[in-house]
């Protein structure tokens, strides 16, 4: 992963990515929370 490079996770892939990047940054949001 470059710096910089935003992804997009889903629940089937939220784990496996976390578990391969060294350093990861994770905002979570919700459109109802507002």
């Amino acid at each position: 992963m470059t710096p910089g490079k935003i992804l997009t996770l889903t629940d089937a892939d939220f784990d496996a990515q976390v578990k391969t990047q060294p350093l990861i940054v994770v905002d979570f949001w919700a459109e109802w929370c507002g």
